[in-house]
């Protein structure tokens, strides 16, 4: 009965014991996190042009371009008539998707995009560089244009 008893308790331990180990797990606890991977140069000549009722964005490709991918091109539009909230974050819409081997066929070392613009709006445009392996790196300096009748 002694010897029964006995290994019925370190059975007990062991399951015990084992489970655990089991549900501990090993590590920190976290999400997990890509490999570390290099950040694209971010764009810092981003300029903008009108044309009448078109706004031309132009902007050089950075040097170091062997993984890019292409850039984003992201706008905040809002009517001028809307109050100005001096410490409300500006929200953008990505627009455009320009991938870069689009553009090496042409030789070019700058980007153009052009789009329709209205009267009585704030637009404020940004772009973002990402590589091939989805890395985006950080934002381009912010353009940020208000068109009345004297732009048009």
């Amino acid at each position: 009965m002694y010897n029964y008893c006995c290994r019925s308790i370190i059975v007990q331990i062991l399951i015990i014991v084992a489970f655990s180990v089991f549900l501990s797990g090993c590590g920190k606890k976290a999400p997990p996190k890509p490999p570390h991977q290099e950040e694209p140069p971010a764009v810092d000549d981003l300029s903008y042009s009108l044309d009448g009722g078109r706004l031309k964005l132009t902007w050089t490709i950075p040097k170091e371009k062997s993984d890019l991918g292409g850039f984003y091109v992201f706008r905040s539009k809002k009517l001028v008539s809307e109050s100005d909230c001096k410490n409300c974050p500006v929200i953008f819409k990505r627009v455009a998707d320009i991938l870069l081997q689009d553009t090496e066929s042409s030789g070019r070392d700058s980007i153009k995009y052009t789009e329709a613009i209205e009267k009585d709006y704030r637009y404020i445009y940004k772009v973002v560089v990402y590589t091939n392996n989805g890395v985006i790196g950080k934002d381009s300096n912010i353009v940020d244009l208000q068109v009345d009748d004297a732009s048009f």
